[in-house]
This record gives structure tokens, C-alpha cells and sequence, in this order.
């Protein structure tokens, strides 16, 4: 057609949001929160293609195109093509959602050219970068390691590794770069936004210079009002800014959740020079000759383990001089018998446990130099289930995006992403399917989704077919090598051999740490000379250092590992705290609604905690007497023969306040060491400890105070209530107040003693011990006033302090003259006093529970 294609009919200027576009006779504009959409919005309620305009002559039409929300035309939701006429109003996703407007413009030309496309859709074709700069950008070392594409290679080609360090960094020559520039110009959509997709790298239109092409300031985030947008739910909605200073950019975090990093290095502020390297989530930038260019780390990454060796303080070595290289895309199971170092080989491969010697490379990057960066690139499933057995699959899920993306990421997007995660697994028919009704291939499947939410490029499994049948063991093994098809390199410790044909590489630890093999599946009998792999376990372990020499001496290690460079040991920086994608204000919210879900699907413990204060209350109906907690009239005719029926106040509050006391333990005891899989993998990728225990304590605040509102309230139909209050009013309302604090905080010295047991058996013990020895401290069996030694350790039991608090509303001291226990008077200092100790009780429990959960390992 030439040089540009003309239009003269009518035109429409469409704008919602301040963003304006125009729409010419004969055309359509598709609306909505996508980014390839023509008109942009970034309202909630806009799904991401909400509604499509045409144009035909001066007559405008709108369509819904099967948005969530619809699209509202004059107030009524339209169902099919509508005439927008003059006055119309349209809004999106709601009567009251955002308003799009329209305006006449006159007939215009449209030109189609390279220099016009920063007015139109993405969907034009990009120039390449050397029409967008006229210039051929050689690779910077650096750089490269951020932004040069990995050329396309067949699945079975061997690595070849790096032969020489580099002062940036290390860089692996193993491709033969292409030459000439590389880079393309990044897509800039009608809506002016520069975009970042892809793994090839991309020349942004921002300079340098202090006159940049938006005035100074750039941001990137995921948030459509930025000059920068990155398509990743890792990011924050306005995660990072540059300012164009000295050849680079001053980089500020803008408060983001997963963190902005320079050089593999997590910051607030720093400088990107000319081949820095800048991670926000899975996006890469960098500065190559005054330009920004930028790719994503799409997932196909090359893996290095560089001489690994952990020496344990007492020279003991649990991994001994392992390398191995893998390609992208690649399955690698690590075998070999018990106490070979397979758990310490992992733990050293993510970065959680640092080798002693020699490093690991994630495509060209050193892991533990960059590891606050790469850790979000890296998934692990441990070989316990990490997901609530009483959740469905779906709502598992949806829990762990919550917890997983930034807190201003749209309810949307994070189920979409789960949508996508559970289809990718085979899990979309079973999503509304409770985790413990699932096979257990069907859970470990659940468990990998969990990982897959973040979309990392290297995947770790541990013992994943651990206690399940050959028919579900090869079926995980094929879902691990569907997965490393689709784009990610992933890992296996596994002491099945059956479906090891499913991998790539195998990687064979000798007792020791020691490498006896490593190299494709179906050579490892033939080298070893063996008929089957029982022979080859039992060789390693009779002559582990014969088996390591073997493979030294042998072609095979040449061929498959050809001696991985040794860079020069730096320390690595030390580990910081994960970051947190919510706030913890959100992840409590998060937490609370996913513990009220798990217990509302446990129907066996919603109906113990129902029935457990009904049961507590009838037991307590059987103390015998009819005065209750009431002022009792005395018997005998003279002063010396005053003494009153029954000790039933002392009684009855003994089976109130150690049955609230039973309560709160119970419902707490066996929480976190049931937990505690789930909770150590959470922590890793962020979980606040505060919010975790948080979380517990409102729900069982919560749960003890409708459980005492129950036992007190069903007693009182049959004991009476004392006769007067001390301080609210009620003797009723007090004795529920000295019940359900009683109660909270037995549950969190409950949640302290699950933080303790190493195993849910270990919990029940502790159960009877912690109640048997309140009920002998409360003060209602026997007197612990004035006794030295058992009153002070009385004061550490919630029994005691609930109890007192009773009694002294119920004025037992005035009751039984026999009794002069301070703690008992009826006043409202001393009610104060013991309502207060307990919340310090609970305070302390909480406190030592939560000093635990944060250290790096719970025992």
C-alpha cells in the first residue's frame, strides 16, 4: 500500500480513566484490563477483555465480550450489540463502575508507519533495534549473564561449561552468541506503556540522559499507571523508580513486597550503571551503552553444581567434590542409599544450606552471592504434605496465592493464576475435592501446585513418590517430566528407580557425598557393569571411594561433566529474612479465614469443640447442693455452731475453671506439630511468625469465648449464680470473663507445648500433665496460699489466676469464714489484678511460642 494508508470518514475519541484513544469509521477497540487491550483500564472490575466499540459511518456499537462484571449501557447491562447514541452513558463492570466517554473528532489520515506505532496497539510490528537505534550493541559481560537470549538447542546436546572466571561475575561461554544486535524495542500499546515480555532482550524507549523521555522519573510495576509495566504477580502494583543519573539510573524501591535487586543484592536506594543488573520479580534490567534493556526469565535456565563439598565442624564430609551440569528443561533424579548426603545435597542445590566449597550457577549467576534475588526463581516440595488435608484443592490454593502475591494484587489475578496452575496439573476436575479424599498422587500433584503459583524456573522435590504405589509413582514421575518439558528444570531425590527413564540425567551419591554416577538413565547399568540397580546400591556402599574413583577416571565424567570451572570462593552475603508479599495486617486476615475454613471442614473437631462445653457443663451440674455460687444461709443456734452446708462454691469452680482450662488446651495442643511441614515451607517463602501465631490466637480467642459463653450460661440453668458483681455489672458476665480468659490462655500455653512435642503423639501426654497439674495449683483442691515454693510456681498457671478471679466474684470468703486466701477477696482491685495476669500469661506463652517459630529450625 505504500508508505501509509488514508482515512478520512468519521472519528471518536474514547477515554475513560484519563486515557484517550481514537476510533475511526470502519474500526473496532476492544476495552479492558489487559494489557494488549486498545484502551486500557486498571478498575478491579474490568476483566481483561471487557467490552469491544466498532465504528461503522458515525454509528458507534459496544459488545460485552464475556466479561465477569458486564457492561452497563445507560444503566442496564447489555446482553448483545448496543447503539451507544448522544447522551449515552457506558460504564464498565457495574451501574457505578468506571465511565467511558466519547467525543467527535474530525476525519484524520491514519498513517501506519515505524514512527507511528508509539500511538497504536502492540499488535503493529516492532522494528528491530537496529532501525529503533541505529546502533549495534556488543554484549557486556554482565549483561549478558541478564539479557542475552540462550540460542535454541536439541534436548540431548551436551553443556559445555565455563573455562574462565570473570571480574562481573561468572559467565558461561557455552553458546556461540549471534552477532549483530539482539535486542528489540519493546511494545508500547495505546495506552503508552512500554512493556516487558519475553526472554529475548528489549530495548525500552527511556534514555539516560537528564532529559529521559517521561521527564526525569520512570516506574515499574505491574500497575498500568506506570511508564514501565511488567506482567508478573510477583511485582507490586508500583514497585520500583528510576531516575536517569550519571550514564545510569538512581534506582528507589517504592515499597514492594517481594524487594527490588541490583546486582542480586535487595535495596532501597543504589545506583545502575552500565551492565548492572536489576531484578524486579522475574523481570531483568540493565544498561548496555546508555540504553535500558530489559528481558524475563521465562524459565528455561541452565543449572551448574561447581565442586560441592560440606564438611561437617568435626571434618566430617557429608558431600565430597559434586558436579554436574544440566541443560534447560531438564528432569535430573539424585539417587543412592540412606546416609549418601541427598537430603544435604538439596539443602545445598536452593541455597538453604550453603556448601563449605565450590559454588552452584543459576544461568551464569552465582546462587549464593545472588541469593535473596534467586530465591524467588527456586520451588521446593518436602516430602510431607504441605497443604491442610481438610481444604479443598481450590481453596488451598487460593489461601496460598493470598499469602504468595502482593496484597494489592486483584482477587482476580490470583485466582486466575490458580485456575491456570491446577489446569496445568490435571487438577481442575478435583478442585472441589477435600486434599485428604485425593490419591496420594493426586496430593503430591496439590503439593507441586502450591510451588508452581510464583511460576519458578527450578523445581526440587523431595522422596515425592515416597510410600506410594508403582502405578502413582510413575504417574508423579511423568507430571515432573511434563513439567520439565514445559520449561523448568527440576530435581528429584528419590529412592524409586522403577521410572528413572522419565529423566534426563541421573546423578548417583555414594555413601559420603561422594559422585559414582552421573549421566543418562539408561547407561548407568552398563557402566556399572550390573543387571539391575539393587547390585549397583549394594556396590557404592561396600567401596564408596572405588565407586567415586570409577567415575573420575572414566570417559563418562569427561563427557558429561568436562571439569566445571573453580572460581575463586567469596563468602556469601548472609541470608535475610524472606520478604513478605503481604502485610502482616493481611496475612493475619489471610490466616484467621483459612483456620476458620479448616475447622469448619473438620466435622469430627467442630463437633468435639461444640460438644466439649455441654459435656464440661453437665459433668459440673452434678456437684451436690442447690445454692450454686449464691450466699448460703447458715445452720446452728449459736455463734460456735455457724458453719454453712456444703463446700459447693469451691466445688463448682473447680469444674468451671479446669474445664475452661481443658478447653483451651485441647483445642491447641496438637495445632503446630501437625502444622509444622506446612509452616516451615510458608516461612520460607515469606510467612510472618507473628502472623501465623496471630492468627491461631483470634480464632481460638474467639472459639473459647463462645465455648464459656455455652458452659457458664448451661450451668446457670441449674447452679445459681453468685449474688452480686465486682465490676461489670453481671456475676454472670464475670465468671464468663474469668472462664474465657482462663481459657485463652491455656490455649496459648497450649500452642507453646505443640511448638515443643516432636510428634502429635508426644501431645496427648503433655495434655493430661498440663491439666493435672493446674487442677492440683488452681487452689480449689487443697490451699496453695502461703506455701513456699508451690504458690510461686502457681502463679505460672492459668488455673490459678482464673480461679481466683471467680472466687472472688463469687465472695467465697464470706462463704466459707475457713477461707483467707487474698487472691479471693471481693474486690475490684483484686479482680483486675487476676484478669490481668492471666493476659500477661498469655502474652508470655505467646511470646516464647513465637521466639520459637522464628528460629530456623523448630525442633
Amino acid at each position: 500500500m505504500g508508505a501509509a494508508a488514508i482515512a478520512t470518514n468519521f472519528a471518536v475519541r474514547v477515554s475513560c480513566e484519563g486515557r484517550t484513544v481514537s476510533l475511526d469509521s470502519g474500526q473496532t477497540l476492544v476495552v479492558g484490563r489487559g494489557l494488549d487491550c486498545d484502551l486500557v483500564i486498571t478498575d478491579a472490575l474490568a476483566s481483561r477483555r471487557h467490552a469491544q466499540l466498532e465504528l461503522n459511518g458515525s454509528q458507534l456499537t459496544v459488545s460485552d465480550l464475556g466479561s465477569s462484571n458486564g457492561t452497563f449501557l445507560d444503566g442496564a447491562k447489555i446482553t448483545g450489540p448496543m447503539t451507544v447514541g448522544p447522551g449515552s452513558t457506558l460504564r464498565i463492570g457495574g451501574a457505578a463502575g468506571p465511565e467511558v466517554r466519547f467525543e467527535s473528532a474530525p476525519a484524520r489520515a491514519m498513517v501506519r508507519t515505524p514512527q507511528a506505532l508509539a500511538g497504536h496497539s502492540e499488535r503493529e510490528p516492532a522494528p528491530t533495534a537496529a532501525s529503533a537505534a541505529g546502533v549495534s550493541l556488543p554484549a557486556h559481560p554482565q549483561a549478558r549473564v541478564a539479557s542475552q537470549p540462550l540460542p535454541t538447542r536439541p534436548k540431548k546436546q551436551r553443556v559445555a561449561l565455563p573455562s574462565a572466571p570473570s571480574n562481573t561475575g561468572v559467565v558461561f561461554d557455552r553458546y556461540s552468541l549471534p552477532s549483530g544486535p539482539m535486542e528489540q524495542r519493546a511494545p508500547i500499546n495505546r495506552s503508552g506503556h512500554a512493556t516487558v515480555t519475553g526472554s529475548v532482550p528489549q530495548v525500552l524507549p527511556v534514555d539516560s540522559g537528564p532529559a529521559g523521555s517521561h521527564g526525569g522519573a520512570i516506574t515499574i510495576g505491574r500497575g498500568l499507571e506506570n511508564q514501565i509495566v511488567v506482567d508478573d504477580l510477583l511485582a507490586s502494583r508500583q514497585h520500583a523508580r528510576l531516575v536517569p543519573a550519571r550514564g545510569g539510573y538512581d534506582v528507589q524501591d517504592l515499597g514492594s513486597r517481594n524487594g527490588t535487586y541490583v546486582n542480586g543484592q535487595r535495596i532501597t536506594g543504589a545506583h545502575l550503571g552500565e551492565g548492572d543488573l536489576l531484578a524486579v520479580g522475574h523481570s531483568r534490567f540493565t544498561v548496555r551503552h546508555g540504553q535500558l534493556v530489559a528481558s524475563v526469565d521465562e524459565g528455561d535456565v541452565n543449572f551448574v553444581a561447581n565442586h560441592l563439598s560440606f564438611t561437617l565442624p568435626d571434618g566430617k564430609k557429608l558431600l565430597d567434590d559434586v558436579s554436574f551440569a544440566l541443560e534447560g528443561s531438564s528432569l535430573l533424579a539424585i539417587i543412592g542409599p540412606s546416609g549418601a548426603g541427598k537430603s544435604t545435597m538439596l539443602k545445598a542445590l536452593i541455597g538453604s544450606q550453603p556448601a563449605t566449597e565450590g559454588e552452584v550457577y543459576y544461568d551464569g549467576r552465582d546462587l549464593y552471592q545472588n541469593f535473596q534475588d534467586l530465591r524467588h526463581r527456586i520451588g521446593v516440595v518436602p516430602q510431607d504434605d504441605v497443604v491442610h488435608r481438610q481444604l479443598t484443592v481450590q481453596q488451598a490454593l487460593r489461601f496460598a496465592a493470598e499469602l504468595r502475591f502482593p496484597d494489592d494484587l486483584p482477587k482476580e489475578l490470583r485466582e486466575q493464576r490458580v485456575d491456570e496452575v491446577m489446569a496445568e496439573l490435571g487438577l481442575t476436575e478435583h478442585a472441589h475435592t477435600r486434599v485428604d479424599k485425593l490419591s496420594g498422587g493426586q496430593r503430591k500433584r496439590t503439593s507441586v501446585a502450591l510451588e508452581l503459583l510464583t511460576q519458578p524456573s527450578l523445581l526440587f522435590l523431595d522422596e515425592p513418590t515416597s510410600g506410594l504405589d508403582p502405578g502413582l509413582d510413575k504417574q508423579v514421575m511423568q507430571t515432573l517430566r511434563q513439567l520439565a518439558d514445559g520449561g523448568r528444570t527440576v530435581g528429584v531425590i528419590t529412592h524409586s528407580v522403577a521410572n528413572l527413564n522419565v529423566c534426563d540425567k541421573v546423578l548417583l551419591l555414594a555413601p559420603g557425598g561422594k559422585v559414582a554416577y552421573f549421566g543418562p538413565p539408561n547407561e548407568m547399568l552398563s557402566f556399572f557393569g550390573k543387571d539391575d540397580f539393587a547390585d549397583i546400591f549394594t556396590s557404592v556402599v561396600a567401596d564408596p571411594n572405588g565407586a567415586q574413583r570409577h567415575f573420575k577416571e572414566s570417559p563418562l565424567e569427561d563427557e558429561q561433566v568436562e571439569g566445571p570451572l573453580s572460581a575463586p570462593r567469596r563468602e556469601p552475603p548472609p541470608l535475610e529474612k524472606p520478604p513478605r508479599q503481604q502485610s502482616i495486617p493481611s496475612q493475619l486476615s489471610t490466616l484467621a479465614r483459612r483456620h476458620v475454613r479448616v475447622i469448619l471442614a473438620d466435622r469430627g473437631y467442630s463437633v468435639f469443640m461444640l460438644v466439649l462445653p455441654i459435656a464440661l457443663a453437665l459433668v459440673a451440674m452434678l456437684v451436690p447442693g442447690d445454692f450454686g455460687l449464691k450466699q448460703q444461709p447458715p445452720i446452728g443456734r449459736s455463734p460456735g455452731d455457724v458453719h454453712f452446708h456444703t463446700t459447693e462454691p469451691l466445688q463448682l469452680l473447680v469444674f468451671l475453671i479446669i474445664g475452661a482450662v481443658f478447653m483451651g488446651t485441647a483445642a491447641t495442643i496438637r495445632e503446630l506439630v501437625g502444622e509444622r511441614a506446612i509452616y516451615q515451607r510458608e516461612k520460607a517463602v515469606g510467612l510472618s511468625p507473628q502472623a501465623y501465631l496471630a492468627g491461631k490466637l483470634t480464632i481460638f480467642g474467639v472459639l473459647n469465648l463462645l465455648q464459656s459463653i455455652l458452659m457458664v450460661g448451661l450451668v446457670s440453668i441449674r447452679k445459681p449464680m453468685p449474688d452480686s458483681a465486682i465490676l461489670l455489672g453481671s456475676p454472670m458476665l464475670e465468671i464468663i470473663v474469668a472462664c474465657w480468659l482462663t481459657a485463652f490462655a491455656a490455649a496459648s500455653l497450649g500452642l507453646l507445648l505443640s511448638s515443643v512435642v516432636k510428634t502429635s503423639e508426644q501431645a496427648m501426654p503433655a495434655l493430661v500433665i498440663s491439666i493435672m497439674a493446674q487442677l492440683a495449683l488452681c487452689g480449689g483442691l487443697f490451699p496453695v496460699n502461703g506455701r513456699l515454693g508451690l504458690e510461686q510456681v502457681s502463679w505460672l498457671t492459668p488455673a490459678r489466676w482464673g480461679y481466683a478471679g471467680s472466687a472472688a466474684t463469687t465472695d467465697v470468703r464470706n462463704i466459707l469464714a475457713s477461707q483467707t486466701d487474698p487472691l479471693w477477696k471481693h474486690s475490684a482491685g483484686v479482680f483486675i489484678l487476676e484478669i490481668a495476669m492471666l493476659l500477661v500469661l498469655a502474652a508470655v506463652y505467646a511470646a516464647v511460642t513465637q521466639w520459637r517459630l522464628s528460629r530456623k529450625v523448630v525442633d
